[in-house]
């Protein structure tokens, strides 16, 4: 694969991550992660927009990137305003991907619009460490990551240059503000650029040091994940066993491209409890079944197949064909 991310700034279990690590992301775990984050709202993306917008992030992962994540010369004609909205959603891609292959963070999610979430924020602007710039009151962090007994904050930032350092202390703000998350510490909070180029994508993965209290954000973490799994909750699934193995439901998103998840999964989290306790335990559940198909889940792994840690599968049958 072309391309490399760079960590830095990491400490703990994750100081493994700091350095130069090659980028090994498929065409396949990038659609997986398009499809996943790609829906701000779980009613809004597929009743009103339907089907063509999985569609449509299919057909932009294939058409603006080829096997080896380069850009293709079809995104580098496009005018600089239409660069800038693919930019950010395959940005949001490249993150949710790093944040579960490299840091076994099974969900990410964008939070705001979950029932009940609630930001708690500073009556005045916040003063923050040194090589970051405060945020404005209102400010909230692109995605909440969810680790069974952790939780993550990222910042996506999707580009064709490497960032400036404005932009990096803008991004490092952002996430070096939020310091509760339920309740609990963030364990990490990463602010992520990936760059999109002709000789490979590039990332670069910053976590700042831990921040004096600042924002905090309470949500329920049940309804969290069901919106991780919008792609299958919003619309009818079939069985795919025939297609991508037993196990599996899904739809085929157009020919040859499958979009699956655990059938386990999928029954445990489609039925929403009506406490917040049964709910809680409900999380746990879905994390034990995560756990124990874990191994499973990951042998599926080559250049045409991406398993997620969230018990998701996609499968990419087409025909390479040229570039792509």
């Amino acid at each position: 694969m072309a391309g490399f991310v760079e960590g830095t700034k990491f400490t703990g279990r994750f100081r493994k991550l700091n350095g130069v690590l090659p980028l090994d992301a498929t065409r396949a775990d990038i659609i997986r992660s398009l499809l996943t984050v790609g829906y701000p709202s779980r009613k809004e993306a597929v009743k009103v927009v339907g089907r063509w917008r999985e569609r449509m992030l299919v057909a932009m992962a294939t058409g603006y990137l080829d096997r080896s994540l380069r850009t293709t010369r079809y995104f580098r004609s496009l005018e600089q305003t239409e660069k800038v909205g693919v930019s950010f959603l395959l940005g949001e891609a490249f993150t949710h991907w790093y944040a579960q292959r490299h840091m076994d963070v099974e969900y990410l999610v964008h939070v705001t619009g979950v029932r009940d979430c609630k930001w708690v924020t500073p009556a005045k602007s916040m003063a923050v460490k040194s090589g970051a710039s405060p945020p404005p009151l209102k400010s909230r962090p692109d995605f909440i990551g969810i680790r069974r007994t952790e939780r993550h904050v990222f910042e996506s930032k999707g580009r064709q240059r490497k960032p400036s350092g404005s932009a990096e202390a803008k991004a490092l703000g952002q996430v070096s503000a939020l310091s509760s998350i339920n309740g609990k510490k963030p364990t990490t909070r990463c602010a992520t650029f990936f760059m999109l180029k002709a000789a490979g994508a590039e990332g670069k993965v910053i976590d700042p040091p831990e921040e004096q209290a600042q924002i905090g954000v309470v949500f329920d973490e049940r309804d969290a994940m069901a919106k991780a799994y919008s792609f299958f909750l919003d619309n009818p699934t079939v069985s795919l066993a025939d297609q991508i193995g037993p196990g599996y439901v899904g739809r085929e998103i157009e020919t040859d491209v499958f979009f699956g998840i655990d059938k386990k999964v999928l029954a445990a989290i489609s039925e929403r409890p009506a406490s917040a306790r049964a709910r809680r335990v409900r999380v746990q559940e879905i994390f034990s079944i995560l756990a124990g198909q874990e191994q499973v889940h990951e042998a599926r792994r080559s250049d045409n197949e991406s398993p997620g840690p969230d018990g998701t599968l996609l499968v990419d049958r087409r025909p390479r064909n040229g570039h792509l």
